[in-house]
Order: structure tokens, then C-alpha cells, then sequence
């Protein structure tokens, strides 16, 4: 997926030259692209020529034009550039028009770095998610780009690990996938399986949690006619059902301690005894583990066996959160939005910027799977084609229509600007 180097041009607008002085000399280091225009008029025609992502504006300025003037001239010749008011003293009238107007965000007071680099961040990245949203938007199939076999990603740390993935898949080396809960391990296994030489026989996944221990040997091997109560007759195992192909053995650190020299046999000998049987079953299977624990400290805990780990370990993939790798979340976002935006009761076609905004900000504690759930849930409460702030689940929402807020506003004002952004 191409994309073009995101711009970090600023551009500052103030009718006082030593103002403009100041403001640069608090954000040097920062390594934005500072533009700086004297007056309304100057400002206007730069955005025109140079078309920044950014405009910081004072609110009153000598000339005709006023920072929302120069907000309208603007947004009028660039919808998507982002602007941010500054002002001397806080008005709750000229606050609302200015947020009704577009504006990103409305300061207070510039008299320190931390008042404005905040703010500045917070809208370049708003810039550039607007960006992004545009591309996704119009560029369908981006998936090509972006994906792997179910799993998607673009960030750096993703497209090596698809890399890895595909390389090991071509061996038929035990793999250990780790990571936390809900960062895809099963669909990583899918992928090995995918792009391996055993595509076209079985796949099977076992989460071994879900089987209560005196049935999982039982469930893993198979058992023969007689071998228990109720074992009315023979029934191959999981492993059996895997041949030739793989078993994905999800969770691994939940197999009981005494069952694990039996799992080790079967992964050293590639052989496989029914559960009452004295006969062996050769097997050609591939073991792909995973899970969310450290394996190395469910070894050193006594809840993994050191030679079984070591079976096991021969290729480990370590998938990282998504809190990691945030350049993902919109693309992941968009894919989850194609397969659910006929849900609800109208079909969803994107996602609003401060929608995405928010998502991108969120940590997802729940990693891949907490998103997929978020959007879902958000295309079954939309009411027009577009996820809102208010369609997302409690946890991304902010608890008061959260701002941009600097430590040298006052009370009140931030008061005003939080009822604005509530629409009040």
C-alpha cells in the first residue's frame, strides 16, 4: 500500500511579528516545517501556494480578516486542512462558531511549549488520519497491499513478520506463536498452513482449555472400543484427523503436566497410540503451539516442561499488540467495516475522522479481536453511513467529549469548549 510522505509543514498566522517570533522559537526542535505569514491576507495566500495540513491562527488580528475568517478561506479551498484558533481571551459565543466552522481545536493562551506542542501534535495527527481515511475510502481493494491470509497490517513490524511467516511456512519446522490475547495468533497458524506444501489437507485447531483434562487424551489421540465407559467404539484423535496437514494447539501451557511426556512422544516419534490400543499410527503432521503467556516463564513455573517447550520452540513468531502497531488500526478498521457494514438497519460505507481519531488514540486492551468486536458493534447502532464517535463502544468514547486542553486555560473556558464540543 503506497502512500505519500505525510507533510509536517506548520503554518502560523499573526498580524504581530514578535508573536510569530515567540511561537516559532517555542516549538525549534520540534522538527516541524514552520511557514510564517504577517496578517489574515499573507496567510491566506500562503495556504493557497503552499497547501499545509496545519494553520495555527490568532483569533484578532488588525486587518479585515479574522482568524475565522481565515478559517472559512480555509476550509473553503482545502476541506481538509486542519486549523487551530489561539486567542488571548476566551469567549464561548466565538468558540462555538468557531468549532461550528471547522475548527480543530481553540486555545487560550501561547505562552509556553507545552500550551502549543500538544495541541499541534493532536492535529497533525488528525491530518494525517484524514488523509488516510480518504485513501481507504476510495481505494477498496487496499487488502491486496495490506494482507495476509486473513490477517492485515502495513506497519513495519507486521510486513516483517509476514515475511517470516512465509519463509518458515515452507519448511516443516515446529512453530510457536506468541502474543496476547486476541492479536491473531490462530490466523498466523491459518497463514503457515496457507502458504505451506500441505494447503490442500486439514487444518485443525484445538484450544486446549476448552477440553476438560480427562477427556483431552482422548480428544488429541483417540481412544478404541472399550477403552472407558461410554467408548462404544474406536474414534481416531485430532492428531489423526491432522494428517499429512497441521494441528494448530492453541494454548498450549493449559495441558496438564502428566499428559505432557505423552504429547512430547508423539512429537518426537511422529507416531500416535490410541487411548486403550497397543497398536501405533504413524503420523506426517505439522504442531503449531501458541500462547498468550510467556512461554519461558510457564517453563521456569513448572507449567511447561523444558523438553516439550524446546519441541515445540523451533520457529517462534511473536505477534505484538495492537497498542504497538498503530498504523494498522485504521487499516484494520476498514477491513472489519467490509465485513460487517450490512448488519445493521443501513449498510456502512466509512468512518468518520474523529471516529477514527479516537480508535487510534485507544490502547485495545484486547488487541485485534476487541476491535473487530468494536466495529461490529458500532455498524449495529449506526443510523447513517458513517461510524460516529457515538457509535463506538463506552471504553473509546471520551467521558466528556474530550479537548484539547492547556495548562493555562481557565476553568471556564475549558468549560465552554468541552459544552461546544457536546453540542450544547
Amino acid at each position: 500500500m503506497t502512500q505519500e510522505k505525510a507533510d509536517n509543514t506548520l503554518l502560523i498566522i499573526d498580524d504581530d511579528e514578535q508573536v510569530l517570533k515567540s511561537i516559532e522559537s517555542l516549538l525549534d526542535g520540534t522538527g516541524y516545517n514552520i511557514l510564517r505569514a504577517t496578517g489574515s491576507k499573507e496567510g491566506v495566500e500562503m495556504i493557497m501556494k503552499k497547501k499545509p495540513p496545519v494553520v495555527l491562527t490568532d483569533l484578532k488580528m488588525e486587518q479585515r480578516h479574522s482568524g475565522i475568517q481565515v478559517l472559512e478561506e480555509a476550509k473553503r479551498r482545502d476541506p481538509d486542512v486542519v486549523v487551530i484558533l489561539y486567542t488571548a481571551h476566551g469567549d464561548i459565543s466565538v468558540t462555538r462558531d468557531a468549532f461550528k466552522k471547522g475548527a480543530f481545536d481553540f486555545i487560550q493562551k501561547v505562552q509556553t511549549h507545552q500550551d502549543i506542542i500538544i495541541p499541534i501534535e493532536r492535529a497533525f495527527k488528525f491530518a494525517h488520519i484524514k488523509r488516510e481515511n480518504n485513501y481507504l475510502k476510495s481505494k477498496l481493494d487496499f487488502e491486496q497491499d495490506t494482507g495476509f491470509h486473513g490477517a492485515v497490517g502495513r506497519s513495519p513490524v507486521m510486513l516483517e513478520l509476514f515475511n517470516q511467516v512465509k519463509r518458515v511456512a515452507q519448511t516443516n519446522a515446529n512453530v510457536l506463536v506468541t502474543g496476547e490475547t486476541g492479536t491473531g495468533k490462530e490466523i498466523i497458524a491459518r497463514g503457515i498452513h496457507h502458504y505451506s506444501q500441505r494447503k490442500n489437507a486439514p487444518f485443525v485447531p484445538v484450544v486446549v482449555s476448552t477440553l476438560p483434562d480427562n477427556l483431552l487424551e482422548g480428544e488429541l489421540f483417540g481412544h478404541v472400543k472399550g477403552a472407558f465407559t461410554g467408548a462404544v467404539s474406536d474414534k481416531p484423535g485430532l492428531f489423526e484427523a491432522a494428517n499429512k496437514g497441521t494441528i494448530f494447539l492453541d494454548e498450549i501451557g493449559e495441558v496438564p503436566i502428566d499428559m505432557q511426556p505423552k504429547l512430547l512422544r508423539v512429537l518426537q516419534e511422529r507416531r500416535v497410540r490410541r487411548l486403550g490400543s497397543l497398536k501405533e499410527r504413524d503420523l506426517d503432521v505439522r504442531i503449531i503451539s501458541a500462547t498468550n503467556a510467556d512461554p519461558d516463564d510457564l517453563v521456569k513455573e513448572g507449567k511447561l516442561r523444558e523438553d516439550l517447550f524446546f519441541r515445540l520452540n523451533v520457529v517462534r513468531i511473536a505477534l505484538p499488540p495492537l497498542r504497538e502497531r498503530r498504523e494498522d488500526i485504521s487499516v484494520l478498521a476498514y477491513h472489519f467495516l467490509k465485513i460487517y457494514q450490512d448488519i445493521g438497519l443501513v449498510k456502512v460505507e466509512k468512518i468518520s475522522n474523529e471516529a477514527l481519531m479516537l480508535m487510534e488514540e485507544y490502547d485495545w486492551p484486547g488487541n485485534v479481536r476487541q476491535l473487530q468486536n468494536a466495529i461490529e458493534s458500532a455498524i449495529a447502532v449506526a443510523t447513517k453511513e458513517e461510524i460516529l464517535p457515538e457509535n463506538l463502544p463506552d471504553p473509546l468514547r471520551p467521558k466528556s467529549n474530550r479537548v484539547m486542553i492547556d495548562t493555562n486555560e481557565s476553568t471556564d473556558f475549558k468549560s465552554a469548549k468541552a459544552k461546544v464540543r457536546a453540542g450544547l
